[in-house]
């Protein structure tokens, strides 16, 4: 036996719009009595893979092709982070096909993926603009997803477009996508870094922002490590799937040494 009141009273607000109902805010509302909760609806998101060198995992490769491994990631991450994936067959380097690709899906973001870097074979941001989109960002100045952009159609809804290396693209989901898609189901997006402890000594940074991949652990004094990968090459899934958070460092930053500071962000792949 508790006494009324002892958990929650009535008038008392126990969910603020915007939170995501988890199984124990669901509990919560169910405690109070509460059998219809008013959600916003998932989000659609179409995944497009572009490039004449992919092919699909299970098929034969031939010497100058490659496995189309970032869109199934992709599409997994969208599910982890409350959407509908709408995985659409890759599209060639063909600015056309590209578009016809686009026009006959239905969604509320499009994330690309390929065929944003500078050259003969960038083709999807041209196929865009042939739909009427609007480029608002071409580019970061980051590594590894230097190439990442952002447009919106004229319907408005919105285009995320990846770099086709897939550790970059899966970099740029953690940094883009999920804020995205947050947002798009009406939560904030609160800065997601947090301070952890080096494991292991840094060398002075570059002239762009640098998201290396990482080992986040706890000690048993109960404190957040961070060790990096040493091959931080963009073209390596192997430490993109080992990783399970990122190393933020800025423009020329310092040197560091092992026992100090960085900024970390915990990888929302590995999470749960």
């Amino acid at each position: 036996i508790r006494r009324r009141g002892c958990d929650f009273r009535n008038g008392e607000t126990l969910l603020e719009a915007g939170q995501l109902i988890n199984p124990w805010r669901l509990a919560l509302a169910a405690s109070a009595g509460a059998g219809i909760l008013r959600c916003t609806r998932r989000p659609r998101v179409a995944v497009l893979a572009t490039g004449d060198e992919l092919v699909e995992p299970g098929q034969p490769a031939g010497p100058d092709q490659i496995y189309n491994s970032a869109a199934p990631a992709l599409a997994a991450f969208v599910v982890r982070r409350g959407g509908e994936t709408r995985l659409l067959a890759a599209a060639a380097d063909d600015q056309a096909a590209i578009a016809a690709r686009v026009s006959e899906a239905a969604f509320d973001l499009l994330v690309t993926i390929g065929g944003a870097s500078v050259g003969d074979h960038d083709l999807v941001k041209p196929a865009l603009r042939d739909l009427g989109a609007i480029l608002h960002v071409e580019g970061a100045a980051m590594r590894p997803g230097k190439p990442v952009w952002f447009a919106t159609l004229p319907d408005g809804r919105a285009v995320l477009g990846l770099p086709g290396n897939p550790a970059s693209a899966l970099v740029c989901a953690e940094l883009f996508l999920a804020p995205i898609l947050t947002r798009l189901q009406g939560g904030a997006s609160p800065d997601r870094f947090e301070a952890a402890i080096l494991d292991g000594g840094l060398p002075a940074n570059g002239p762009r922002d640098h998201y290396m991949r990482a080992r986040l652990w706890t000690g048993a004094d109960q404190v957040r490590r961070a060790t990096p990968y040493a091959n931080q090459d963009s073209s390596l899934v192997s430490v993109m799937a080992a990783a399970n958070g990122l190393i933020r460092r800025t423009p020329h930053a310092p040197a560091l040494e092992d026992g100090e500071s960085v900024s970390v962000l915990a990888s929302a792949f590995q999470a749960g």
